[in-house]
């Protein structure tokens, strides 16, 4: 009889100090009769398969730091070329970093296709009778996987443009089925949102307390709203968003100070959070303060493994806002003099809960980003020598996600949780759809609903695409930066050449007078113009899938 994997991703529900939250916890190797034996054993086959979440949520990064996405966008700058962290300006500065035949550090064709096969495997079990449970018990478990499925698709169709389809129709395909033609971008997505809205009423609107963090029909209309957006069925988009309001389940966090709107990314199963991805200390962790915390902190600096691997663009910190007089306005260096020369004061809420800047406390200290400060930045280099040097080279650090818990970066590392998909980007997602209808009134209504909740003014309404991207494009970097989106969004919009291409990033370089007077000046944190041809707006079908199966065609800007 076939086992059925339990110990490669398995999870478990475990109540956690202060909050019950589903977190992982590995278990062993089960047959298909213990599998399914019990309500509570096909929780814990199901549960198995949410280590996809973990699997591609950017805050768990490894030395690679690949799975920043951001990092392959204007907001974030690796600090270092020839190591860990690198993949990104070798993309953007080498010739042909990224081929058919060398791969893309970018793709997840192979671990989301391994997640299909397991999906698959537990759904043809379903459907051939092996669960012999009620149904009314397996049902949602049923969607469940399901949902995950058609979210490994998303991931794919997102990167790759249309994908191989492999279901269980009669069966799961095996190495004797490889040839299989690539179906349409559009027939990918169809397949997605179809099987978002089959299985929608089959979740609950919510789970019993010790199982927050697993798919609820609200994930299931977030999700389906987000893929109509990608595959320009704007109407899908706005109806799939309103019937998550419907639900009367979600609603936006305060956030008008820093601490509140940091509270959306700390507090578990709070109003805004749609689909959380819960760690654990000592368990299920991550190494995001490992990797992006500041070097000065005492432990970093003794094992030099860790700190500043990549850091905020001003791209990046100018997107906030500042108040003048008790006016918002669009940020600009230009104008420092009428800041009082204090850049960093009476910014956008958020830009305090993103962004660690030259004076910012942290940990109960200043974080000293000028020269001779304990947080001293570098100028970037392409040299050996400033591999590994975890110095800023942009004048900013990232603070988005970071946590002032204590932890060792050894055996303890990071627990804090991932947004996967929360109710700010579905107000975001119904307003760009609305606009591209034409729409703008009810667009700007959900776009200045995101303005309101951090206390900035309303934007007066565009009547054109241009202008209100212009609008919309800020909202997303400023609410939505580092949370995965910035990448597809360029793409989505055909903005990569744009911005990527052609382009340099800045930072700022910042000196501190005797009298403690702090003076900046903006500097290009690139050596040379970027470089981003068209084709790397999408990903290679691997040249592996291309060789072994002769149905499957390459993406054409990769032929």
């Amino acid at each position: 009889m076939k086992k059925y994997i339990l110990g490669l991703i398995a999870s478990a529900a475990i109540a956690l100090p202060a909050c019950d939250t589903l977190d992982v916890d590995p278990t062993g190797y089960y047959s298909e009769n213990v599998a399914y034996a019990s309500v509570d054993n096909l929780d814990m086959t199901v549960k198995n398969f949410y280590g996809m979440f973990h699997a591609f949520a950017d805050i768990e990064t490894g030395k690679g730091l690949t799975s920043i996405t951001d990092g392959a966008t204007d907001l974030l700058k690796g600090s270092w070329y020839n190591v860990d962290g690198g993949a990104f300006n070798k993309m953007f500065f080498q010739d042909n970093y990224i081929t058919v035949t060398g791969g893309d550090f970018r793709s997840n064709w192979s671990s989301m296709y391994n997640y299909i096969r397991l999906l698959n495997q537990f759904l043809w079990d379903y459907e051939r009778g092996m669960i012999k449970l009620p149904e009314s018990d397996v049902k949602a478990r049923i969607a469940e996987a399901r949902f995950l499925r058609a979210l490994a698709y998303q991931e794919l169709i997102q990167r790759h443009g249309g994908v191989i389809l492999r279901l269980v129709d009669g069966g799961v395909d095996d190495h004797n089925k490889n040839n299989k033609a690539r179906s349409t971008e559009a027939e990918s997505w169809d397949f997605v949102i179809n099987e978002y809205t089959e299985i929608a009423d089959m979740l609950p609107t919510e789970w019993p307390s010790a199982d927050a963090g697993r798919i609820t029909k609200g994930a299931a209309l977030g999700f389906k709203a987000r893929a109509a957006l990608y595959a320009k069925r704007w109407d899908d988009a706005i109806a799939a968003s309103d019937e998550l309001f419907a639900l009367n389940k979600y609603s936006l966090m305060p956030g008008s100070t820093a601490a509140q709107y940091e509270l959306i990314f700390t507090t578990p199963n709070n109003s805004e959070l749609i689909q959380p991805v819960y760690f654990q200390v000592g368990n299920k962790q991550h190494s995001w303060n490992t990797w992006v915390g500041p070097l000065s902190e005492s432990i970093l600096v003794v094992n030099q493994e860790s700190g500043a691997a990549i850091t905020p663009t001003e791209e990046y910190a100018s997107q906030f806002e500042i108040s003048v007089n008790g006016n918002w306005e669009a940020f600009d260096w230009d104008n420092l003099a009428s800041y009082g020369n204090k850049p960093f004061d009476n910014r956008d809420p958020r830009f305090y809960y993103s962004i660690l800047y030259p004076g910012a406390t942290w940990k109960g200290r200043t974080i000293e980003i000028w020269d001779g400060g304990a947080d001293e930045g570098m100028t970037y280099s392409a040299l050996p020598k400033d591999d590994n040097v975890h110095k800023t080279t942009t004048g900013y650090l990232i603070r988005k996600f970071l946590t002032s818990k204590e932890y060792n970066y050894t055996n303890i590392l990071s627990d804090q949780l991932w947004p996967e998909m929360r109710l700010a980007e579905i107000y975001l997602i119904r307003s760009e759809a609305y606009a591209r209808k034409g729409e703008w009134a009810k667009a700007y209504t959900d776009l200045n609903a995101i303005r309101a909740r951090v206390g900035l003014s309303a934007k007066a309404a565009a009547s054109d695409w241009d202008g209100y991207l212009a609008d919309l494009q800020k909202e997303r970097i400023c609410e939505l930066g580092l949370e995965g989106h910035r990448y597809f969004d360029l793409v989505r919009w055909d903005k990569t050449q744009e911005v990527l291409n052609g382009t340099r990033a800045h930072g700022i370089h910042t000196i501190k007078a005797a009298d403690g007077t702090l003076s900046y000046e903006v500097i290009e944190v690139d050596l040379a113009d970027r470089k981003f041809p068209k084709k790397y707006s999408i990903c290679p079908i691997p040249y592996a899938e291309v060789q072994n199966n002769i149905l499957c065609e390459q993406n054409d800007l990769w032929k």
